[in-house]
């Protein structure tokens, strides 16, 4: 795995060059900031003025700033790499070495998958809002929520030939959270529909644990549903680096 510090160092260089690589890599941590910072402030106003509770929508702000936001920002700086790599014809290289493309994809899958799960388990507490303590059930959701992350850099690589189209992928990419976010005001099983988007699943397995409810089918079908899109992804970027 000697190539695994190889890959590692160039990614430290190409992250130390580009400011909004570097931004979006501590972004994790700027939203665990203001979430502990500003929520309080927010639920005193809507309180005072509006007698408006915040508290029983902790769950829907975990969900959506830390389950889903976070594997998205490791997505897109993951695919920007990739990106990178490819202008720089890094993969075209590794074509024709021992390690080939099959160990530089090992490598991306296994760093974003990773970092992802640290950050989640890690930003979860220290946002001040869980309503339930760090559990298993909550370890599978966030490692879905890995998957999330595998998914957004696969479609970035998958849709953009270069940076400047990432960019602009990357703007459209808000509406992918906007589904888990209607799911969660949907009392009903329809809301089942929204489960085409894969975002859908790690945000309603982590609503269901903060609840008090039974997690596992929508885990069971998060991970089988996220696995074959993945695998599709995957033929596509692979069909795609045959033809550079």
């Amino acid at each position: 795995m000697s190539y695994f510090k190889a890959f590692m160092v160039n990614d430290f260089k190409n992250i130390g060059r580009d400011s909004l690589l570097l931004f979006m890599l501590f972004m994790p941590w700027l939203l665990v900031i203001l979430m502990r910072s500003l929520i309080p402030v927010i639920e005193q106003w809507l309180f005072s003025n509006y007698q408006f509770i915040l508290q029983p929508y902790y769950p829907l702000i975990i969900g959506v700033f830390i389950i889903l936001q976070i594997p998205m920002i490791f997505g897109l700086v993951f695919g920007f790499l990739l990106l990178d790599d490819r202008d720089d014809r890094v993969l075209t290289a590794l074509q024709v070495t021992p390690v080939a493309v099959g160990g530089y994809a090992l490598y991306r899958f296994v760093s974003i998958v990773l970092l992802s799960i640290i950050y989640i388990m890690l930003a979860i507490p220290l946002t001040g809002l869980a309503q339930v303590p760090l559990s298993f059930s909550i370890a599978a959701a966030a490692l879905l929520g890995s998957f999330f992350a595998v998914f957004v850099m696969l479609l970035l690589i998958s849709l953009a030939d270069n940076k400047v189209e990432g960019l602009a992928i990357m703007k459209g990419m808000g509406f992918i959270l906007l589904g888990p976010v209607a799911a969660y005001f949907i009392d009903s099983k329809w809301q089942l529909l929204l489960g085409i988007l894969p975002s859908y699943w790690p945000a309603k397995a982590y609503w269901l644990i903060s609840d008090g409810q039974e997690s596992w089918p929508y885990l069971a079908a998060g991970f089988v549903y996220m696995s074959l899109i993945l695998v599709w992804l995957t033929r596509r970027f692979q069909e795609k680096l045959g033809q550079l």
